[in-house]
């Protein structure tokens, strides 16, 4: 019998790694390999409500626009980026006092006499992308001019509390 060298060793190590990777490179060709039931399983995130709360900085009359108190909550668990508004969303409530506006969550007491037909209000566009962390709300920012009556505000919007509401758009912010 003979002795095995270090060369001899490494030859026939050689060839059974060979043999073995061989084997199994033909399983996997010739159909001996089913891997079709592989799978990864995941969760994604719910949607949740991205909101901006908007004061204005002073009283409203035809032809003002004034400054804006601007923070945005984001009940998202992923950073977001808020970038517009959409101006087609905009709606004009009326009440006679604030607190009457504020308890009215449905804006079913609002008064008729002022809306968004005849209060002419508008919003500036907004200011560039305000990023927002999830489960926060933004340093509150003035946003400069953004909320104004246009000339043709009616005199029925005179002295109300308005509640303004809009859509908000944006994206997530993968930055």
């Amino acid at each position: 019998m003979r002795k095995m060298t270090k060369r001899s060793t490494a030859v026939v190590a050689g060839a059974a790694v060979a043999v073995l990777g061989g084997t199994a490179a033909f399983a996997a060709i010739s159909g001996w390999f089913n891997g079709s039931s592989s799978y990864a399983s995941a969760q994604s995130a719910e949607i949740k409500p991205v909101q901006a709360q908007v004061t204005a900085l002073g009283n409203l009359w035809p032809g003002r626009p004034v400054n804006a108190s601007v923070t945005v909550g984001n009940y998202n668990e992923y950073k977001v980026k808020a970038t517009a508004i959409d101006a087609s969303s905009i709606k004009v409530y009326a009440y006679n006092t604030a607190a009457d506006a504020n308890a009215d969550t449905a804006n079913s007491a609002a008064l008729n006499t002022c809306n968004e037909t005849n209060a002419d209000i508008h919003l500036a566009a907004w200011p560039g992308a305000l990023s927002v962390n999830p489960g926060s709300w933004s340093t509150p920012q003035t946003f400069t001019n953004f909320v104004g009556m246009g000339d043709g505000g009616a005199v029925a919007c005179a002295n109300k509390a308005l509640k303004i509401t809009f859509t908000l758009q944006g994206e997530i912010d993968n930055t």
